[in-house]
């Protein structure tokens, strides 16, 4: 058997209405919450050196016409930038671009944060009802001209399953 160990690092009461997804920058200290209030948060866990952590917000996304029910972020070349996937009650699927600059290589905190919206999948193309999850996975290597193709898999209310093709330029 395996031994495995837990303890609670940090609680924040983080939105005003229930926070229905999560999901976690792969490469960098960021995370991201979606909600019921129509917001998706990113946040920073901070560890100071004697490893007490807290969570920071960096930003506020512009509220979203639907509930946000799915999120799935996927790790793009450098630190922390990458594509956040953000699925909602009525079906549509948003794609935000993520960056983040550090100023001191030895800070945990990003000195400047961004989130631009990347692309809005057509309604036709996304599911009749809630996106329950969404995942990422890696589906080619790098392609010659600096692109980057990813999958981005989605299962909804409505009882399907989609696959998308997503394809990166200047990664």
């Amino acid at each position: 058997l395996q031994e495995v160990s837990h303890k609670l690092v940090a609680k924040i009461e983080a939105h005003k209405r229930i926070i229905w997804a999560c999901s976690w920058n792969p490469h960098g200290h960021q995370f991201a919450t979606g909600s019921r209030d129509k917001t998706v948060k990113i946040w920073t866990v901070i560890v100071s050196p004697d490893e007490e952590a807290c969570v920071k917000q960096l930003m506020v996304l512009p509220q979203f016409a639907s509930s946000v029910t799915a999120l799935s972020w996927s790790g793009g070349v450098g630190l922390c930038n990458g594509l956040l996937a953000i699925g909602m009650e009525d079906g549509l699927i948003e794609l935000w671009s993520t960056s983040t600059e550090k100023t001191a290589s030895d800070s945990l905190v990003p000195s400047k944060f961004s989130a631009r919206p990347a692309f809005r999948l057509h309604p036709f193309l996304c599911h009749a009802s809630t996106v329950h999850r969404l995942a990422w996975r890696k589906n080619h290597e790098e392609d010659t001209g600096g692109e980057m193709t990813l999958q981005l898999g989605s299962c909804g209310a409505d009882h399907t399953v989609r696959v998308f093709d997503v394809k990166i330029s200047n990664f």
